[in-house]
């Protein structure tokens, strides 16, 4: 569990690894579609030189009754290639948002955060890392056909509640078949984790860190350095580095939320084949991250999926949205 953060510049030594996404547990689901697309451009993350320290943030919402979705947000980045989204950040917070408020979707009706997205995003495009998001239908029952873990990971999941059991384990599945395909052999991992159900203090973080180890291990070919599980408030260094990268994620998964919720009223719905506009009756500042979505020439990778979960396997539709951009209108296609 980490208890300080420090921004590090250490590189991993050169070495020949070809990402690949595990197919096992969701990856059965998720793996084609995400190997297509981090092959479909070698010369951007995860194929760039390593840093020690790969970042792992995990953000999630839909627990609003009249959202359809549940929605789940994870930002990966290696923190040694990201020097310049660094300095940018102590500027932003230098000049722009001083005052350590947090950025988050749901205080954006704020006067100085509305005035803080528009460069605070800006600066999130120059990411060097993957930004992937997930929304799940609530309609469908459980993500899991079977019991997910062994018998010690489901002793250890009794420490959770069964309301918040089913959320935890889509975390830990998501995450760890992000890793496989995104993490490098010998690099260290730190996991952050903004949720009190799930991380609501030492004894539960110290716990979900051994049961992310056990799912972890289903999913991994190779293996890992040192894997910390902490909170922005027991990692931060004062700095606001990771309550930012976190901010980015709850922004994101926010204004996801809110479009899922909006293509279900709407009855627009995207479908395979067709482009689809988005729905009209969003508010302004999902309309603004959706451009950032839609945005190109950007470092950050950006993959988004959805899945409407069936009664068995076999009927669970899945859709990857390809974002797009025309005439000042923004589009999600699958």
């Amino acid at each position: 569990m980490a208890t300080s953060f420090r921004v590090s510049s250490d590189l991993l030594p050169s070495s020949i690894h070809k990402p690949a996404f595990s197919p096992a547990g969701v990856g059965a689901l998720l793996a084609d579609s995400f190997n297509a697309d981090v092959s479909a451009n070698r010369s951007e993350f995860p194929f760039l030189k390593r840093g020690r320290t790969l970042l792992l943030v995990a953000d999630f919402g839909g627990h609003h009754q009249k959202q359809h979705f549940d929605t789940y947000t994870f930002l990966i980045l290696d923190l040694a290639k990201n020097q310049e989204w660094l300095a940018l950040q102590r500027q932003f917070r230098d000049a722009i948002l001083p005052n350590r408020r947090r950025m988050s979707f749901k205080a954006l009706n704020d006067g100085m955060r509305r005035q803080a997205l528009v460069p605070f995003m800006q600066a999130a495009a120059g990411i060097e890392g993957y930004l992937a998001q997930f929304a799940i239908s609530k309609a469908g029952g459980s993500f899991f056909t079977k019991p997910a873990e062994d018998e010690v990971g489901a002793e250890l999941l009794k420490r959770w509640k069964p309301n918040v059991q089913e959320r935890l384990l889509r975390v830990l599945h998501l995450s760890a078949f992000l890793l496989s395909g995104l993490s490098s052999p010998g690099q260290d991992l730190l996991w952050i984790i903004d949720e009190d159900d799930i991380a609501a203090n030492v004894s539960l973080l110290t716990d979900l860190t051994q049961l992310f180890q056990r799912v972890m291990a289903s999913y991994f070919s190779h293996s890992l350095g040192h894997i910390r599980c902490s909170t922005t408030g027991i990692a931060d260094d004062g700095s606001l580095v990771l309550e930012d990268l976190a901010a980015i994620a709850d922004l994101t998964t926010g204004a996801f939320g809110e479009l899922c919720t909006g293509f279900v009223n709407e009855k627009v719905f995207p479908r395979k084949g067709l482009i689809t506009p988005l729905p009209k009756q969003l508010t302004w500042k999902t309309n603004l991250i959706a451009s950032w979505m839609a945005a190109t020439e950007v470092n950050i990778r950006r993959h988004t999926t959805i899945l409407e979960l069936g009664q068995m396997p076999k009927d669970t539709r899945i859709s990857t949205l390809g974002w797009r951009m025309y005439e000042r209108t923004f589009f999600a296609s699958p």
